[in-house]
């Protein structure tokens, strides 16, 4: 009878809505895929935006790093109705149960990072970095205001104001809040950020700045997860959710994230245009960037640990007050020269070569144990490291080139990390399609967390730990005209990291743990779209093999598929109606630590759950210069479960009715 209701409401709202577009809090625009298809409608003469947003034009730092591309603003309403970085069809998460708190890839994503590295990453979803940062050029004001509300469970509310203050130099401010309290007590995600960015560029076109001040504060509140072995089984009797006992009622992860972000570049030399875009193509570049850096990771408790969530701790057994500072500064020089022929329409044999130096340098300080009194125990360390920068690229003609990156460490801290990428693009034709391949080798110190650390409910100092080493190759074809793509990704990985219980005192302790045999895993990922007539589907599914599968825990079957009913109501009501559905394959999975924030395994006891399709039901619509969509997540609760994990006692959120708003003004 719920559901009924759920739906009959659904429609009415279908029915009675005049409204805008969502879209997450961090945009993902630049990817290759992205890229390709709006230079595509640039390259046609083609203005994918209806009104007076042809006038607003935007580009990224990924996107600025040879000549600028400009993007128009994208008004569609492509997975609009996917806002939560959680919940991303080609990167799906598992997480401690909604949006805002602890959360790591389901799929295995290694990162490219490579130098020194806190190792506190379970936030990182929902933090704004400069290569997030939009940087707009705006004939016209432009503001928008997106707001996402879910009732009492979970609202976002995020402004954007950008405006030229001379037709070469454009201010602006970015403020996203975002707040889910979940179903389950002490389950909320608190997040704000906040963004002043900048971009100047000369009358001449040859000096650009672009600066930002981006303040992160992420609030992960903690609940030690539900008391109960299992609420969603048959034999359980169900009570209100928020009345289910939690382990923890007074613990808390706090992220502080601060960036203060200056780069510029200048072109020497003769500058080349690009028909096609009229672009400026530099043939001499300089480019000097600086960045300061203020993070905090703080863990707080004051409470009892009855259900020994935690080790007993060292100092105190009720109050935590686990901090970690660490401070940043980055200066990088880069000099690219490109050779090309002169006044050419197609550009061919053009090769671009890329020489620089960064230094970094860290201030951590670690304040955790009590001593006596007020005082605590900190530990201070300073690191520096010096790395030269490399590229090179060459391309042959317009339809074929050839990229390669180079990343060194030859001093510091973590001197002897690198990392090496190669990359070739082969356009085999419209029709056709296109190929990309890769390969990357990278060799990257342990992170900082894994090294030491002192809480007052872990310790371990001065590990003795191996780089780890990544070696990978990838394949894929793509077709835009016929909406296919297929890849393969094999990683070799040596020295994998990772935490694991450890109960040899019998308490609920963990280590890091190194593996030291090698790891191979192969993935292959295939996407399609498809058009019946009003009725569109897409279909992603990903396959993983691995042989250390009771190691790097990942499922072998990931599958998203969106079914939807295109249509135009009314004449000017554009939307689509239709069905989300998310699987997973059963796998071993894993537990979490919130002294640490950090996800674990249970090696000698592994755990694992019946996994089953998820099914949402949303509408999204577009009118005008406003975008809306209507969801109903989990509509299949209690048809063939009464809910699910992603982690070890941590239980997502039961069905939810969602409605989400974006609204663009432009004056």
């Amino acid at each position: 009878m719920r559901k009924i209701v759920y739906i009959c409401f659904f429609i009415l709202l279908f029915l009675g809505f005049n409204g805008a577009f969502a879209q997450d809090l961090k945009t993902n625009v630049g990817t290759n895929k992205e890229m390709d298809s709006v230079r595509k409608k640039l390259d046609a003469g083609k203005d994918s935006v209806v009104f007076t947003a042809k006038y607003i034009k935007f580009t990224k730092l990924a996107l600025s790093k040879d000549s600028i591309i400009l993007l128009p603003l994208d008004t569609s309403t492509v997975n609009i109705q996917n806002y939560s970085p959680l919940l991303q069809p080609l990167h799906p998460t598992i997480s401690n149960g909604n949006m805002g708190l602890s959360a790591r890839p389901l799929l295995y994503e290694p990162s490219k990072r490579i130098g020194y590295d806190e190792g506190y990453h379970s936030l990182d979803y929902y933090a704004l970095t400069p290569e997030d940062i939009i940087f707009y050029q705006a004939r016209t004001p432009f503001t928008s205001l997106y707001f996402v509300s879910a009732g009492q469970k979970e609202q976002i509310f995020r402004a954007i104001h950008t405006q030229n203050i001379k037709p070469n130099w454009n201010v602006g401010l970015n403020f996203n809040r975002a707040d889910s309290k979940g179903f389950y007590a002490r389950q909320r995600g608190d997040n704000l950020n906040v963004a002043l960015f900048s971009w100047y560029q000369s009358p001449s076109k040859r000096y650009n700045m672009w600066a930002s001040a981006i303040f992160n504060t992420m609030r992960a509140y903690e609940n030690g997860s539900v008391v109960e072995e299992d609420i969603f089984a048959d034999n359980y009797t169900k009570i209100a959710r928020d009345a289910e006992a939690v382990k923890l009622s007074s613990s808390r992860n706090m992220y502080k994230k601060n960036i203060l972000f200056l780069k510029q570049s200048y072109y020497v030399g003769r500058i080349d245009s690009s028909s096609k875009a009229s672009s400026v193509l530099p043939t001499n570049k300089i480019t000097y960037t600086v960045q300061l850096d203020n993070n905090s990771y703080d863990f707080y408790k004051n409470e009892v640990d009855t259900y020994n969530v935690l080790p007993p701790g060292v100092a105190d057994a009720t109050f935590t007050n686990d901090s970690t500072h660490v401070q940043h500064l980055k200066n990088e020089f880069i000099y690219s020269f490109f050779l090309r022929a002169k006044n050419s329409a197609v550009i061919k044999n053009e090769l671009k070569i890329d020489a620089g130096i960064r230094h970094d340098h860290y201030n951590q300080r670690f304040m955790g144990i009590k001593t006596d009194g007020n005082n605590y125990l900190t530990t201070d360390y300073s690191y520096q490291n010096i790395t030269i920068l490399g590229a090179a690229g060459y391309r042959f003609t317009s339809n074929i080139d050839f990229n390669l990156d180079v990343q060194q460490i030859l001093q510091g801290e973590n001197g002897g990390d690198y990392l090496y990428e190669a990359r070739s693009n082969i356009q085999l034709g419209n029709k056709i399609g296109r190929i990309e391949l890769g390969a990357y080798a990278q060799n990257q110190s342990p992170s900082a967390l894994f090294q030491n650390f002192q809480g007052n409910h872990y310790q371990w100092i001065n590990n003795d730990l191996k780089n780890t080493k990544v070696n990978n190759l990838s394949f894929n074809y793509i077709n835009d005209k016929y909406g296919f793509t297929a890849g393969a990704k094999y990683y070799l990985t040596s020295n994998y990291l990772y935490f694991t219980l450890d109960d040899s005192n019998g308490t609920n302790a963990i280590l890091p743990k190194q593996e030291t045999s090698d790891i191979s895993l192969i993935r292959i990922d295939v996407a399609k779209k498809w058009s019946f007539g009003k009725f569109r589907m897409e279909n992603y599914v990903a396959y993983q093999k691995t042989d250390k599968n009771a190691i790097l825990r990942t499922p072998e079957f990931y599958t998203y598929n969106s079914i939807y009913f295109r249509n135009t109501f009314v004449k000017v009501l554009k939307a689509d109606i239709g069905i989300d559905v998310r699987y997973n394959s059963e796998y071993e999975n894993y537990l979490y630590s919130p002294a640490t924030a950090q996800f674990y395994i249970d090696e000698k006891n592994p755990v694992s759950f019946t996994s089953k399709p998820i099914v949402d039901v949303f509408l999204k619509a577009n009118l005008k210069r406003a975008n809306l969509f209507v969801k109903y997540d989990f509509v299949n609760q209690g048809l063939f479960q009464k809910g699910y994990y992603t982690v070890n006692r941590y239980p997502m959120q039961d069905a939810l009715l969602k409605f989400g708003v974006y609204w663009n003004f432009y004056d």
